[in-house]
């Protein structure tokens, strides 16, 4: 555990000094809080660990756990009966919805107490943009649009995906 949190130090560092990351967090925190409890350290705090937990994720060494939970999501149960291979992308789609989902909470007008467990939230601003540039900052070698990310959230909102804790593999 000690090391991990070394290891996300240092990464951290690193993210936020790189010009893609610095450019992401500089458009966060310019971002307006909506009227509710969730605060901007928290929200920069659950963004930088989904983002680290995404840059670790190996999905070749991951698979569906009983609870059909994979990469930091939970698939529906007739998703994950119609196919049984994994999905593709875990764990960018996983952080895709993490970060629109706290941009959510961020921006909401209303309290996000009674949100925990449920299906992906439609409350708040998701801002595919901001999204974008992160998922662009962890995944070097990616260059994602905002088009497919409001993609990705309305289909994973269809087929009834959930969040879910990540688990780093061994």
């Amino acid at each position: 555990m000690i090391s991990t949190v070394k290891e996300f130090k240092v990464w951290r560092a690193y993210f936020c000094c790189s010009p893609k990351g610095k450019s992401a967090m500089d458009v966060m925190k310019k971002l307006q809080q909506g009227d509710n409890e969730f605060p901007y350290g928290n929200l920069e705090s659950s963004v930088l660990s989904a983002c680290f937990l995404a840059s670790k994720y190996l999905p070749e060494k991951d698979r569906m756990d009983p609870y059909r939970r994979i990469g930091g999501i939970q698939l529906s149960v007739s998703a994950h009966k119609t196919g049984q291979r994994k999905p593709r992308n875990v764990g960018r789609n996983s952080l895709i919805l993490h970060l629109s989902t706290f941009l959510k909470f961020y921006t909401a007008d209303e309290s996000t107490f009674g949100w925990v467990g449920k299906k992906l939230p439609t409350f708040g601003r998701g801002d595919p943009e901001l999204v974008t540039k992160f998922v662009n900052a962890v995944y070097n070698d990616e260059n994602i649009s905002a088009v497919a990310v409001e993609r990705i959230i309305r289909k994973s909102r269809k087929d009834g995906v959930r969040l879910a804790h990540w688990k780093l593999q061994n």
